[in-house]
């Protein structure tokens, strides 16, 4: 699948101020990226998209404005996933959580996404009987009936170890007409060659979650990228791509450490907001606001931190190793 190929940009949702979507600032947001030319999918409701605080409602409209702005430009991954907050001491309903997933999985599909995306289901508790990976199976079987459209798994940073695959359980999962590929957020090279050589003859990708791991993820048989580098520095992971493909692994490993120096939290431990500011003082309006998580429904609009100085900093750093690679 060429959607699953490549550069994939994990969108950053835009808030007004109230706390509201704002859909002209996603669109601004995507226009930002678009006028990159380096991303080759898009990725609405993702992790760093604050997908747990997201009502369904909201995920509708997300997807909606997504597929809206991109038909014809780019194709969109929409993250359906039932409704839950993360929070482990209020697991979700089993049906209306797996109801909840076809509906957003279909209605996904009426607007144009390309494919959907959904997280290992973590918070469904199996029955005496069962095993996590059986709730996981069932889980798939129900909305792979339901849809016709192909379905990307998504194993989460911090995903219960209980529910996360395996080499012997991805053989199965990758057996699902529907399923085409998982995205691991993890940067642990033997768990990503295990899972890549598991599925090596199927008709199946595997996407790095952690651009860190971009570079070892290639060797391995990756086929894509997703990771906030992905809004913050594309051209530089086109150019691991690209260099890769073309057998320059010098090259490749050159601009994969040029990824991993952007990528240390102790540079910019805001990534969200100072790209978000980044493209407002380019001329694509948008706010930095975000959503408080946590226990409970109500999601609060926060201005996060991000003084000047930091700011500035990283901004200089950006520059310097994208003027590296924006030409080629």
């Amino acid at each position: 699948m060429d959607c699953l190929h490549g550069i994939i940009a994990n969108l950053f949702t835009t808030f007004n101020e109230d706390g509201s979507l704002d859909d002209t600032g996603q669109c601004n947001f995507i226009d930002a990226l678009l006028a990159t030319g380096c991303v080759d999918t898009y990725f609405v409701r993702s992790g760093m998209g604050q997908m747990y605080a997201l009502r369904l409602d909201e995920v509708k409209q997300i997807i909606r404005t997504a597929c809206t702005h991109l038909d014809g430009k780019a194709p969109v991954l929409a993250g359906t996933s039932g409704i839950w907050n993360r929070d482990r001491s209020n697991l979700p309903d089993r049906a209306t959580y797996t109801r909840e997933a076809i509906e957003l999985s279909q209605y996904a599909a009426e607007q144009g996404a390309t494919a959907v995306v959904l997280t290992i289901p973590e918070g469904l508790t199996p029955t005496e009987t069962e095993t996590p990976f059986d709730v996981t199976r069932r889980y798939l079987e129900s909305v792979c009936a339901a849809i016709h459209i192909p379905i990307v798994l998504y194993q989460p940073p911090g995903t219960d170890p209980d529910y996360q695959v395996t080499a012997e359980t991805i053989e199965e999962i990758s057996e699902f007409p529907n399923v085409k590929g998982i995205k691991v957020s993890t940067t642990d090279g033997r768990y990503i060659l295990d899972i890549c050589w598991a599925t090596r003859n199927k008709d199946f990708c595997f996407i790095v979650g952690d651009e860190g791991a971009y570079y070892p993820g290639l060797c391995c048989g990756a086929t894509a990228i997703i990771g906030q580098g992905a809004c913050m520095y594309p051209a530089i992971l086109q150019a691991v791509r690209k260099r890769f493909a073309a057998g320059d692994y010098e090259g490749a490993i050159d601009a994969q450490r040029s990824v991993n120096i952007l990528r240390e939290t102790r540079r910019c431990s805001n990534p969200v907001a100072f790209t978000k500011r980044y493209f407002a003082e380019q001329g694509y309006a948008m706010t930095t606001v975000r959503r408080s998580e946590g226990p409970g429904s109500e999601y609060v609009p926060t201005i996060p931190s991000l003084d000047s100085t930091t700011y500035e900093s990283y901004k200089q750093l950006l520059e310097s190793e994208l003027a590296r690679y924006v030409s080629q």
